[in-house]
């Protein structure tokens, strides 16, 4: 079988050459003649279909494109001629006839696998580009999103910013509110108060002093409660987390000391 498929190889080198050489020449053409005629004789080479198309499959372009040059697939029958012209009998003619039709259906069948694997080289190639331009999009979109969504994150933030601006306003505005009307309350009822006690009080004796010091240092206390009570509501009703309005400790030490205070001097002056 080794020995066949060489043989089968060689042959066809030979007629491979053949368009290289100068086919009006003589000697040439007298060697092909008689190659031919001892290939007609051998049945075994002649139909040994699996050699023959494994050798063509593995011929190389230009190799490839010499052969059907030969064959007459894309110009002159070369082979057909020098077959016409040997003086084989019958079966030696049916040899070549069945060796001829084998390779040039070998050919066909090669140029049809070309036509489709360049097909689909190219339809791959195409389709790698397409999946390039699609990747490039989809980089282009993601890369759009990405910036709308910095600018949305952006414009959050400073919508944010605002509503906190507003609410702190908002707060602000109510807090003066409730500060003069914590102080109007408290004015207006301390007032009262040492009004009364005051218009009960005919001669100004040290004991009425310290009694008006007691009621002082007593009111004095109730009215801070009061405003900071109003304060602390504030921030219940708006319910901000920077929200300042709660009991300063040092202020209240300050308040509840003076308030003692008064309230001492008010009980030692009694």
């Amino acid at each position: 079988m080794e020995k066949q498929e060489v043989s089968v190889k060689e042959v066809l080198e030979i007629f491979i050459r053949y368009p290289i050489y100068d086919i009006d020449n003589a000697e040439v053409n007298n060697k092909i003649q008689k190659l031919i005629d001892n290939l007609g004789k051998s049945e075994k080479i002649c139909k040994n279909y699996s050699v023959i198309s494994k050798t063509i499959y593995s011929l190389n372009e230009i190799d490839f494109a010499n052969l059907k040059i030969f064959f007459g697939i894309e110009s002159e029958d070369h082979f057909s001629q020098f077959s016409n012209s040997s003086p084989l009998g019958s079966k030696g003619k049916d040899n070549l006839q069945h060796f001829w039709r084998h390779v040039v259906l070998s050919c066909y069948q090669r140029q049809y696998i070309d036509s489709i694997t360049k097909d689909v080289n190219e339809n791959v190639s195409k389709a790698s580009e397409i999946m390039e331009n699609i990747e490039v999009e989809l980089n282009k979109a993601n890369d759009n999103i990405e910036t709308v969504g910095k600018k949305f994150k952006t414009v959050t933030q400073k919508a944010n910013q605002a509503e906190n601006k507003v609410n702190g306003i908002y707060s602000e505005f109510v807090g003066i509110l409730g500060v003069f009307t914590a102080l109007s309350f408290a004015l207006m009822g301390s007032v009262q108060v040492f009004g009364n006690i005051l218009k009960n009080i005919d001669t100004p004796t040290m004991g009425n002093i310290g009694y008006v010091l007691i009621v002082g240092g007593i009111y004095l206390i109730l009215i801070y409660l009061i405003i900071m009570t109003l304060f602390i509501g504030m921030k219940k009703v708006f319910d901000n987390k920077n929200s300042k309005y709660k009991f300063n400790w040092i202020f209240t030490l300050c308040i509840v000391t003076v308030s003692i205070t008064l309230i001492i001097l008010g009980i030692r002056l009694v």
